[in-house]
């Protein structure tokens, strides 16, 4: 399969991604103020948890764009890795850190403080979407283990592992923590790579072997595609009887991590079964994909306050509002801004 083929996977499924992303915080304000017991909420509940798959496939992503090509070319020095990675992904993270800091002060949320500003950078809390990147800049800095793990180990011995380390992570950290340290508290268990270890080492094995991967995702694809409705309809289920009905469901994160390992692979056998032609607009959606990432809440808490000041009170108006202006001021601000660098790094042509 030639590296086109392979980017033009990779880059249906980012795009897909990034819009559930969206879709997934806008969610947020409905969610907020709508009556827990109500129809309107369940649906709206429901349908963000089916988009948290997003997340967890930008780590897979990560992890085969990681491996891809190490079978025939190798790989980047370190250093220019780290270099690109500091420059096309954490430099950018800090800027935005930084707007959306300069906003909140601005609007009165809470004063200037630079002991503030550099913590929230550190811990990936000013936003809800930051978390991510703290995340991922673990996984770029342990680039070294990633990278050997699978040449050295199998996908059968890897996998099992990494999700039990996942479930210990994701669910049980504080437990964990609290039996090591007594009275220990950790708060930002989702900001641990280990959280999301089997998407990641699972993107890795998938892109160490890529043409393997394709033919087992085509033979298997019947089967991803039944696991992964069925566990889509017992997420649902199982999250309306916890978060409307207020029953205890102990159960429910693993349910939904299980609906997460099987959407992954269902969608890129879907997206590799019946590939998309993606227009130019669509490509330069893709590779804007990441800013968009960076400051959709910000396009987000800015309507929130104009709908406020608006007097649009109306749930369903505002919400339908807020996606149509997030979707498209997002998208469009963050090409802009990329076609104007592309336009000053341009150089000049010297007139003779």
């Amino acid at each position: 399969m030639s590296v086109q083929k392979r980017r033009e996977e990779l880059t249906t499924l980012n795009l897909l991604f990034c819009l559930m992303v969206l879709w997934s915080h806008c969610s947020g304000h409905p969610i907020t103020v709508l009556d827990h017991s109500s129809w309107q909420y369940g649906l709206m509940i429901s349908l963000q948890r089916l988009t948290f798959v997003s997340v967890s496939g930008f780590f897979f992503l990560s992890g085969v764009k990681l491996t891809l090509n190490s079978a025939s070319a190798p790989p980047p020095p370190l250093g220019r890795y780290w270099a690109k990675r500091w420059k096309g992904i954490f430099l950018p993270y800090l800027l935005a850190v930084a707007v959306y800091y300069v906003y909140f002060v601005s609007h009165g949320y809470f004063s200037f403080s630079l002991r503030d500003l550099a913590g929230y950078m550190i811990r990936g809390d000013l936003s809800s979407p930051f978390y991510f990147v703290i995340a991922l800049a673990q996984f770029v800095l342990l680039l070294p283990l990633f990278r050997w793990l699978p040449r050295r180990w199998s996908p059968s011995v890897l996998l099992p592992i990494s999700l039990g380390i996942t479930w210990l992570s994701a669910l049980y950290c504080n437990e964990i923590l609290g039996l090591l340290i007594p009275g220990a508290h950790f708060s930002y268990n989702d900001r641990l790579f280990t959280t999301y270890l089997v998407y990641y080492v699972g993107g890795c094995c998938a892109g160490q072997n890529y043409p393997r991967f394709l033919e087992l995702l085509d033979r298997n694809r019947p089967l991803l595609t039944a696991c992964a409705l069925i566990f889509a309809g017992a997420d649902l289920f199982f999250s309306w009887k916890f978060f409307v009905g207020g029953q205890s469901v102990s159960f429910l994160e693993m349910i939904h991590t299980l609906y997460q390992l099987t959407a992954i692979p269902a969608l890129y056998a879907l997206v590799v079964r019946h590939p998309v032609t993606l227009s130019p607009l669509a490509r330069r959606m893709d590779r804007a994909s990441f800013l968009v990432y960076l400051y959709h809440s910000l396009v987000i808490t800015w309507f929130n306050d104009l709908a406020w000041q608006l007097g649009i009170s109306r749930v369903s108006v505002q919400f339908l509002l807020r996606v149509v202006t997030v979707y498209t001021l997002t998208f469009l601000g963050a090409m802009a801004w990329q076609w104007m660098l592309s336009r000053a790094r341009r150089p000049i042509p010297l007139k003779i």
